[in-house]
């Protein structure tokens, strides 16, 4: 998929029915901050490294930490490793996962419903 694509059919936050997601994207992911690093991937790793506090195992292009909301998988760009985006999206025990484009990020929390976002 190439970013023109995935801005098409890209969601933002008005268009988010679970609560968790919700959350995560306005809470977490987009929320204003002091310090962020630049880049997209780095960023949104290092809002959720404050907001859950915990620090990610990184592993070239990779994050993962865990916490009381899940397991976390954090990937840097995707889609430039497409086989391995559709193995994380394809496994069961990754319940939800998120398509920024820049970077996805999948879910571990038997809680919640499997589902798939695409977000700008």
């Amino acid at each position: 998929m190439n970013r023109l694509q995935h801005f098409l059919r890209a969601k933002t936050q008005f268009n988010l029915h679970s609560p968790f997601v919700y959350g995560l994207y306005t809470e977490v992911l987009f929320s204003r901050a002091e310090g962020v690093p630049r880049g997209r991937y780095e960023g949104a790793l290092w809002r959720m490294e404050r907001h859950y506090g915990v620090a990610a195992v990184r592993s070239g292009g990779e994050a993962a930490f865990s916490c009381s909301d899940g397991d976390f998988l954090v990937l840097d760009h995707p889609h430039r490793r497409e086989d391995r985006w559709q193995t994380v999206m394809d496994d069961a025990r990754w319940q939800v996962t998120l398509d920024f484009f820049d970077y996805g990020i999948a879910v571990r929390n038997p809680r919640l419903s499997r589902q798939h976002f695409i977000l700008r």
